[in-house]
């Protein structure tokens, strides 16, 4: 038997831009609470606070990790086992074959020193991380990207060349339980697939300076206008650019070095089940349900199944007119501070005595589930097959 090579485990796709190669490490909750080194003499809530605390401190380590390389964790259900299956899964290029295998296997290695209460493992086997990455092809019905909220109305003021003004919100960081969200995913009788995908990014100069314009502009609005001749009285303040402004002050905080760029994706064999994305979204600090409109589902499902991070104007605009946005805009309703990765990206993680989330090696497969009824009818995948499906050299 051959031993594996160095380059095991390791997904490549040639572009114009480059090679890209992709890479996966399996994850499972720690075997046991003497595992957590350190987490078992203090209370669950502590110990939970504690577990997210060393994910958050992770997040901040990964923002170094430097340009052209994404990770995602992706959760994964068996619906034989009614067990989750988690793995990181990483993407990085570079300008020939090599560079971008060294790059991946260096981001491989960073993936596995994982926080202490999950053990992670490099996947060796190409086929595997193939499969982790197109498990399946979606139902029309069974995708939604989660975002951060978005709001819009329409500019009050005459003296500015804006037509709407946008509030972007963060999502809020807390240590609270993600098991009722598992749970549901981990019980769905068809394969379903949830991820946060996030690219670290190094907030340029001249981005930094469009944060705090944009953030002098809303100022601006927010206070009284320029006096209008004809009536000799100043314009009134734009209500909902004052309602924004602190948003925006608060952005220009939050994003002043380095960030990840993100998408938040939910997949599902069938169509999605009543309130699971919503679910999710809790789960992930706030987040909104944006669902792809049909011209967008297939960027959708080749952003998840090729680890992309692609634009959807349709899906991402939350109704507000697209054209509208404007770049340094669009920017910030997918830019995350570590804290704000943190609220969406959460490892698998288990509490001792309650009832198993995740398949671990040893653990015996649950019952199976009851068989269900029948499906709803399948819509059939848009034309040309499975847009998403990526094509790899091996």
């Amino acid at each position: 038997m051959t031993a594996p090579g160095p380059h095991d485990g390791v997904l490549t796709a040639a572009s114009p831009q480059g090679v890209w190669a992709w890479v996966a490490v399996r994850l499972a909750p720690a075997a046991a609470l003497d595992a957590h080194r350190g987490y078992a003499d203090v209370p669950e809530e502590q110990r939970r606070t504690q577990a997210a605390g060393q994910e958050l401190a992770w997040l901040e380590a990964l923002l170094a990790s430097g340009p052209g390389i994404r990770f995602e964790l992706r959760l994964r259900n068996d619906p034989s086992a009614r067990l989750l299956r988690g793995a990181l899964l990483g993407q990085a290029r570079g300008a020939d074959h090599d560079a971008a295998v060294r790059a991946a296997l260096a981001l491989r290695d960073r993936l596995t020193a994982a926080p202490r209460h999950v053990r992670a493992e490099p996947v060796s086997d190409t086929d595997e991380v193939r499969d982790w990455l197109a498990p399946f092809t979606p139902h029309p019905d069974g995708l939604a990207e989660l975002r951060k909220p978005l709001a819009h109305a329409p500019c009050a003021r005459r003296d500015t060349g804006r037509t709407d003004s946008f509030a972007v919100s963060p999502l809020r960081w807390a240590a609270h339980s993600r098991e009722p969200f598992w749970a549901e995913l981990g019980r769905l009788p068809y394969p379903a697939v949830a991820g946060v995908c996030l690219e670290p990014y190094t907030v340029p100069q001249d981005v930094r300076h469009a944060f705090r314009a944009l953030a002098d502009e809303y100022a601006r609005l927010a206070a009284p206008g320029p006096v209008r001749p004809t009536w000799n009285v100043a314009a009134p303040p734009d209500v909902f650019a004052g309602q924004a402004l602190p948003l925006l002050q608060d952005a220009v905080r939050r994003y002043a070095g380095r960030a990840y760029r993100s998408r938040v994706s939910l997949a599902c064999a069938e169509a999605l089940p009543p309130g699971l994305a919503e679910q999710f979204a809790a789960a992930a600090g706030g987040a909104v349900v944006c669902r792809p409109p049909a011209r967008e589902w297939a960027a959708a499902w080749a952003n998840t199944a090729g680890l992309n991070r692609n634009r959807l104007p349709l899906t991402y605009a939350q109704g507000a007119p697209a054209h509208a946005l404007n770049p340094v805009e669009w920017l910030l309703t997918d830019l995350l501070d570590a804290s704000e990765a943190a609220a969406a990206f959460r490892l698998p993680y288990e509490v001792p005595g309650h009832h198993p989330l995740f398949a671990a090696p040893g653990r015996v497969p649950g019952p199976r589930p009851a068989e269900p009824g029948p499906a709803p009818a399948r819509q059939p995948v848009p034309p040309g097959g499975d847009p998403g499906a990526p094509r790899f050299d091996g």
